[in-house]
């Protein structure tokens, strides 16, 4: 069977296929009854409108392209699903491509939604790929990736957030301070804050570098390498990590050697998602505002979708400006907090 069309839709519910148009678009008064008639017929036939046939004719999908590295990564799947959850609240529905951080899917991705047609792009892809597209034919906002400033970029306070938690740490007493991240670049505002609370404290920066790609069990053998070969000398006495999977495999580890947490070696993770806070809920960790960071990153697309502008930044003034290491750009930055929990010392008089 060949499939329904709108016509067949019009003749099942005896209007015309002007009026199933204009149901299906949502234009001019109709009745009720006449919508009802229009919707009953749609569901006997099985018909599905032809939502990129609609765009090309001037009219928006109403969809939404999301392009993150892994939604099994907790802190990007609970920021998806928030701003899935804001999007639907608007009467959009998502695309969701995860590009593993894979320059090449991410752009296989890139083109697909922009030739269906979708209304906008919010993605959180760490590679360069969007910041070397020429032009996106689409509006476009980004979500935690500095160095676009081409797009608008939404994000917490990377930098503040691992100088509060490593300035804890050397307040605490801890002496030999390991951090933990996916890479080392210039634009990983963790490392930067965390190089500079070390380095003002006295102390020399040892940094481990897992890489964004490499698999979950291959990450935790070489934390639990390095953790283990630095007793030989000195011994690591605090991780600050750069998110809170890599903290988690810290604090097993610490556990697994039967070492006294907090009191002689501490751990501090990066997110502060719903999820590990419920299973970990004793790790101290660098809350973001992932909610509010959702919801502005929205906000940010629906602007510049409504004013009709193709991936360039709107003026709105941002509410959450921050300090130097990001002046320049178009980034709304949001504040974070540190939850202490119950891997990390308190700051006493005695520190």
């Amino acid at each position: 069977m060949s499939k329904p069309k709108l016509g067949d839709v019009a003749a099942r519910a005896g209007v015309s296929p002007t009026t199933v148009s204009r149901v299906l678009n949502n234009r001019g008064y109709l009745s009720q009854r006449t919508r009802e008639k229009v919707y009953d017929a749609m569901r006997e036939l099985g018909y599905r409108p032809n939502a990129i046939a609609r765009s090309l004719k001037g009219q928006r999908s109403r969809i939404v392209g999301l392009v993150f590295p892994t939604v099994a990564n907790p802190f990007y799947a609970e920021m998806v699903y928030r701003i899935e959850s804001f999007l639907a609240d608007a009467g959009y529905r998502v695309i969701l491509c995860n590009s593993d951080d894979h320059p090449d899917l991410e752009e296989q991705y890139f083109e697909m939604l922009l030739s269906n047609q979708v209304d906008g792009i919010i993605t959180g892809a760490h590679s360069q790929v969007v910041a070397n597209l020429p032009h996106v034919q689409a509006p476009l906002v980004t979500v935690d990736r500095p160095g676009t400033q081409k797009y608008p970029n939404i994000r917490a306070d990377n930098y503040a957030g691992a100088r509060m938690a490593v300035e804890h740490l050397v307040a605490t007493g801890a002496g030999n301070i390991l951090h933990i991240t996916s890479t080392v670049s210039e634009q990983n505002l963790r490392l930067a804050g965390y190089r500079d609370a070390v380095t003002a404290a006295g102390m020399t920066p040892q940094v481990l570098e897992l890489g964004f790609r490499t698999p979950l069990p291959r990450k935790r053998e070489l934390i639990e390498r390095y953790l283990k070969e630095s007793t030989a000398g000195e011994r690591v006495d605090a991780v600050f990590a750069s998110n809170d999977t890599y903290a988690a495999m810290t604090l097993n580890w610490a556990r697994t050697r039967n070492l006294c947490v907090p009191q002689d070696f501490q751990v501090v993770g990066f997110d502060g998602t719903e999820t590990v806070r419920a299973l970990i809920p004793e790790l101290a960790t660098v809350v973001q505002p992932i909610e509010q960071i959702a919801a502005r990153a929205v906000q940010r697309l629906l602007q510049t979708i409504e004013s009709g502008r193709q991936g360039r930044p709107d003026d709105t003034p941002s509410p959450h400006k921050s300090d130097k290491k990001q002046q320049g750009s178009t980034a709304d930055v949001f504040p974070v907090h540190l939850h202490e929990g119950g891997t990390l010392r308190a700051i006493t008089a005695s520190s």
